[in-house]
């Protein structure tokens, strides 16, 4: 594909395997959070008219799920204004913003996966924000591809497969709800999917997840099977299990257009997840 590519948030679990996928004929600039801060919006303007880079992406966010209900102002404000502004400046220098978004834009009351055009609504102040940044974008002038994902996790950073290895390894009893279904996804597969999708010129709005479905039931068994302590693990249900910020029962993305612009679907979810316990090597 060639050309320069900004990468913003760098330091992040998705950053890390954007800069490891980076195909060798693209000139990267990978900046972490403290190089640069999404939120200052002069030196974000600053930066990209010293690197003029033909296409940013974005991989910062602000993704603290639960603290968002009582930081909403700072989670608007990152996933949200801090976006449509990023726009703004690259559509002056004329550069692609790459932008990563959530299944928590969705309600998840649908029975049937989610497409690019199913109506949003959001049911927590994290699903808000991103929704806000995926509107402030589109608004912003600037030639965009908007990722939609979810459940992520990778080897850099804390996630769900992480957390449920430490546990069955420490001996923890573990009780994981059962009824929350999504898509987990394994961010050193989808940084390799946004390489092709930037390389292949796709805009727009597009869903990547790993494919398969499951609950974190589901995922957290095959992660205490793996560590041989499937005795530790038994289910529950969100009720038992109240958090700060409502969760979507079913936000399964429909991926049918990236696996047609992509050549084929991710791997499963349930290869990821083996691939990420033997390449952690916790």
């Amino acid at each position: 594909m060639g050309g320069r590519v900004l990468l913003l948030g760098a330091g992040g679990m998705l950053g890390h395997d954007l800069v490891a996928t980076a195909p060798p004929e693209v000139t990267l600039v990978p900046l972490s959070r403290a190089e640069l801060d999404i939120t200052q919006g002069d030196a974000v303007a600053a930066t990209l008219g010293e690197v003029r880079p033909d296409v940013v992406i974005n991989a910062a966010a602000y993704t603290a799920v639960d603290r968002a209900e009582t930081e909403r102002d700072i989670a608007m404000w990152v996933n949200g204004a801090a976006v449509g502004e990023l726009g703004r400046h690259a559509h002056r220098v004329g550069a692609q913003v790459i932008q990563f978004s959530s299944d928590y834009v969705f309600d998840g009351t649908a029975t049937q996966p989610y497409s690019e055009t199913s109506a949003a609504n959001p049911v927590n102040a994290y699903g808000a924000s991103k929704l806000a940044g995926e509107r402030a974008l589109a608004a912003s002038g600037a030639t965009y591809l908007l990722i939609r994902t979810q459940w992520l996790f990778g080897a850099h950073g804390k996630s769900f497969p992480r957390t449920m290895w430490e546990r069955a390894r420490g001996g923890h009893a573990t009780r994981v709800v059962r009824d929350q279904t999504g898509r987990p996804t394994y961010t050193r597969d989808l940084a390799a999917a946004v390489w092709t999708l930037i390389g292949r010129n796709v805009c727009g709005v597009v869903h990547v997840a790993n494919q398969g479905q499951a609950t974190w039931l589901d995922v957290a068994a095959r992660v205490f099977a793996r560590a041989g302590r499937a005795d530790l693990l038994t289910p529950c249900v969100t009720a038992d299990y109240p958090t700060p910020a409502r969760r979507p029962r079913y936000s399964v993305l429909d991926t049918a257009r990236a696996e047609r612009a992509l050549g084929g679907p991710l791997p499963k979810w349930e290869d990821a997840v083996e691939r990420f316990l033997v390449s952690s090597a916790f």
